[in-house]
């Protein structure tokens, strides 16, 4: 057998081995290989992004008296990189400290925001990403609640106001302008509050089971350890994300919902038809 038929064969061997690894890496963990490309997360051309600060891009700096000061710049955020990369357009729903119960004040309500007061009703989207839950959790500042006993299915105007019933009642409100629309809900990640955000958590993930369309980005089971030195050194300015931060979590997102995509096909099918009057 001549050197290059044996170098072929093992690095055949090789190929094989390798994607056999990775599809093993990804059933355990979707986002055990950050991907920096879109891949099927293209399917969608208009998102819309419900958030806090992390949401917004919002960078930490000094006044001239040495006061921090707090800017969200949306062209930094996460979901303006994920558009750009799929050649998508989006809007942010999010603003620096925003809560469940502030979200459904400040950007359905009645708008009023420092995203030039937008409406999230103005222009429904075919998917949106939910990441809340930071302000509510942080020193209990909002009650958790319970799954149970404060969500309306048939009515989210009797939810209790707590994390539980707002969180829910955000979902059913988009819903009720956009019925197919594509919801992805991101548990809070394991830097910004103790312990006590894991029943938060834990209401973020039941919202897939509550609600059709809607599926879990659980950053804290999977994500990065926000916590780590040298994680915070390269994404981290003070207690938000840099530049590069944001654009890592855009392609971590986009690695997570590309993979729920390709998992799940049926589900996804007819998204060209989200918001027209045509079904199959």
């Amino acid at each position: 057998m001549n050197k290059r038929l044996i170098c072929t064969i093992l690095l055949l061997g090789f190929l094989t081995w390798h994607q056999a690894n990775s599809e093993t890496q990804e059933r355990e963990n979707p986002i055990a290989v950050i991907k920096q490309q879109p891949g099927m997360c293209g399917i969608f051309l208009k998102w819309g992004f419900i958030g806090d600060s992390l949401c917004s891009g919002e960078h930490e700096y000094h006044k001239k008296d040495g006061k921090k000061g707090y800017k969200d710049l949306y062209q930094y955020s996460w979901g303006q990189y994920m558009c750009r990369a799929m050649g998508a357009t989006g809007d942010n729903y999010s603003q620096g400290g925003e809560t469940t119960r502030g979200w459904i004040d400040h950007f359905w309500d009645n708008p009023a925001n420092r995203n030039y007061d937008i409406s999230a009703q103005a222009d429904p989207k075919q998917a949106y990403i939910v990441a809340l839950g930071v302000n509510d959790s942080n020193n209990g500042r909002v009650p958790v609640g319970d799954v149970k006993k404060d969500i309306n299915l048939k009515n989210y105007h009797k939810n209790a106001d707590t994390f539980a019933g707002n969180y829910a009642g955000i979902i059913q409100r988009v819903k009720s302008i956009q019925p197919d629309a594509r919801f992805f809900v991101v548990t809070i990640p394991d830097n910004l509050t103790d312990e006590r955000r894991s029943p938060y958590n834990e209401v973020i993930r039941t919202m897939p089971t509550l609600f059709s369309n809607v599926y879990l980005l659980d950053i804290d089971k999977y994500g990065p350890s926000y916590k780590d030195p040298e994680f915070r050194s390269r994404y981290f300015m003070g207690g938000h994300l840099t530049a590069m931060g944001y654009q890592y979590t855009a392609w971590m997102f986009l690695t997570y919902i590309d993979h729920i995509i390709r998992q799940n096909p049926k589900d996804f099918e007819q998204v060209a038809f989200i918001g027209t009057p045509y079904k199959y």
